[in-house]
């Protein structure tokens, strides 16, 4: 018998790195060289600064460490006998903070932050009040370093730092100059300098926020500022609610969860919801892009966030710096924003939306341009739904709308804005494949070349999509009501079948839905239909003793009712089926051993179209039987 220990507990110092990882995740990046002893070597870097006060106008140190692996490095700095040479510790990335801790102190004060995490954000905020990193009579800038020389130097006038990190081989630029200074020195000049504007956290305001979290506790959570903040913005309400949590998405979850039982209960929203405010927060922002939302959203006195209306003054602050940094996007509904989560589509819920509500991204500040991005945008330049990075990037965008606009077609209701843009998305994608650019020469390809691609190509320009289109810009369709439902787009036809078949309106009704519909679930057929359950059994239950359908459970099909004859399975995230109705929508299914649905995407017409095609075929005997 074999015995099998337990798995050994991670070292203290593995540990500390994890907490604070997740403690700070999505605003600060902490790499595994985040000890223990990260805040003392934080004021250590302090204390260097502020000695540079002690030097005269002709004295100057420097200390240049060359290496160019981790090794050499290693043994470059090993101490001197003075302690003058210094390191930036945790790989410098703790200077990201400088300027804007007030995203920091805002998860810290939020109800949303576990109470763990929240003690170690509060433990760095003390930290930081006491080094003159969060003095606004400093000035800091960060940059990069040509070369793989670190260094530390200081003079009367401040002090900078060169820290040279192999493994992501890149060289960090970091100086302060002191209240009285001109310039820090600096043996190399460096590049992409970036001033460190001083935004809120003085030192007074982060030990106020510090005492009055530790004496009152979080702030009262307000649900409607997370609705104000969403309309005035058009990020979703998931995403709103985890930007005034001070926890504005992440690319990583440190080794554990994004949000815990607790965090999602405070927020009020479904997991899946909050996994794609997540996506779509971390498809806008970078943790840069995060600090600068909130550097300056919070409350002069930091006590106005336990006053009433606190929550909702700074959700409208919040609004501005968005609004100024990022643009303002049309939000779109509420239930059609989570029906395009249920899609579960390669980008983001309100991307997919952003593509139809605003296809030439009108909603943009006139200075904003979408574009084929090849490298990391630049800092504070509005992300639009139409740009992407390379093949992927192409590929996932090029996925995105044409699931959307089969799902905008056929499962949103007429009036519906999302719906209302799908020609005008559809014509924009032409136009953009048109032209003679990065963007179309990589779009183009995922076109035509991709596993959809002739089919996608084809249903452009055959006319399938002018006519799908046109059903929409029309308006034909009474407002509220959808194309899925036969009464709303083909009453007559309806009528037609009722008398042929000798069923009631709504038994009708529902033999269409399920002829042709390649996701008819009981769900979506009571939504389509404004059916209650009582009223759709009953339906049910008619076109069963005629029957014209079984009744079964079958996996992911969301229904009880089925057509006769052989049934497809699908994997995700393609509709499994019966097989007599694939070829009619445009499906692909194996019709040998195990039947399997393998490919679809497009309908290859309109639904008055398909109903009616569907009706000509039973009429003609070719319909589903056992």
């Amino acid at each position: 018998m074999n015995d099998i220990g337990t798995a050994p507990s991670p070292p203290p110092h593995v540990r500390f790195t994890y907490a604070m990882g997740g403690a700070l995740q999505g605003l600060v990046q902490v790499p595994d060289c985040w000890r223990s002893g990260i805040f003392d070597d934080i004021r250590h870097i302090g204390r260097y600064v502020e000695g540079s006060r002690s030097l005269g106008p002709d004295e100057q140190e420097v200390h240049l460490s060359p290496g160019r692996n981790t090794a050499e490095i290693m043994d470059s700095w090993k101490p001197d006998p003075d302690g003058r040479k210094v390191r930036l510790p945790g790989a410098g990335t703790w200077t990201e903070v400088i300027g804007r801790p007030g995203a920091l102190a805002l998860r810290a004060a939020s109800p949303a932050t576990r109470p763990e995490r929240r003690e170690m954000v509060l433990d760095f905020l003390e930290m930081w009040a006491g080094t003159p990193f969060a003095d606004p009579a400093y000035r800091f800038r960060v940059g990069r370093l040509d070369g793989t020389t670190s260094f530390n130097a200081r003079d009367h006038q401040g002090a900078s730092f060169g820290l040279y990190l192999p493994a992501a081989r890149r060289n960090l630029y970091f100086e302060a100059v002191l209240p009285d200074g001109e310039a820090a020195p600096r043996p190399e000049e460096p590049l992409d300098v970036v001033d460190r504007h001083h935004h809120w956290g003085t030192p007074g305001q982060l030990l106020r926020l510090v005492e009055l979290v530790r004496e009152r506790g979080p702030v009262a959570w307000d649900a409607d500022a997370v609705l104000a903040l969403s309309e005035a913005t058009g990020m979703s309400r998931p995403a709103a609610a985890l930007v005034l949590a001070g926890n504005p998405g992440t690319g990583s979850y440190h080794g554990s969860s994004f949000l815990d039982q607790h965090e999602r209960a405070v927020l009020g929203f479904k997991s899946g919801e909050l996994d794609s405010a997540q996506a779509e927060s971390s498809w806008i922002l970078r943790n840069e892009g995060r600090l600068d939302l909130l550097a300056d959203v919070m409350p002069e006195d930091p006590a106005d966030l336990w006053e009433p209306g606190g929550v909702a003054r700074l959700a409208e602050r919040t609004a501005a710096v968005w609004a100024q940094q990022h643009g303002v996007r049309p939000a779109p509904p509420w239930s059609t924003w989570q029906a395009a989560v249920a899609l579960e589509a390669e980008v983001p819920a309100t991307r997919l939306c952003h593509l139809f509500l605003d296809p030439t991204d009108s909603a943009l500040p006139p200075d904003s341009q979408p574009q084929v991005r090849s490298g990391r945008p630049e800092p504070r330049r509005p992300y639009t739904p139409w740009e992407f990075m390379g093949k992927y990037g192409a590929h996932t965008v090029a996925n995105a709308v044409f699931a959307g606009l089969a799902w905008a077609y056929t499962d949103l209701p007429a009036g519906d804005p999302v719906r209302e843009g799908m020609p005008e998305a559809a014509r924009h994608l032409r136009e953009v494949l048109a032209r003679d650019d990065a963007q179309a020469g990589l779009l183009h390809p995922n076109l035509i070349h991709s596993r959809n691609g002739s089919e996608r190509w084809d249903w452009l320009t055959d006319g399938t999509c002018d006519r799908i289109t046109a059903r929409v810009a029309t308006g034909d369709l009474p407002p509220g009501r959808y194309e899925s439902d036969p009464r709303a787009c083909v009453p007559e036809l309806v009528t037609d079948v009722a008398a042929a078949l000798g069923l009631s309106e709504d038994a009708a009704t529902l033999y269409l839905q399920l002829l042709v519909l390649p996701v008819p679930s009981d769900r979506n057929v009571r939504r389509w239909n404004a059916w209650s359950p009582a009223r759709h059994k009953t339906a049910a239950a008619e076109l069963v003793e005629r029957g014209l359908v079984v009744e079964d459970r079958r996996a992911r099909a969301g229904r009880k009712h089925f057509l006769p004859g052989p049934w497809a399975h699908a994997k995700k995230p393609l509709p499994p089926m019966e097989t007599w109705k694939a070829p009619l929508i445009g499906a692909k299914a194996h019709t040998y051993g195990k039947h399997e649905v393998y490919a679809f995407e497009l309908l290859p017409g309109t639904l008055p179209e398909l109903f009616t095609e569907a009706w000509r075929l039973v009429r003609e005997a070719k319909g589903p039987t056992a």
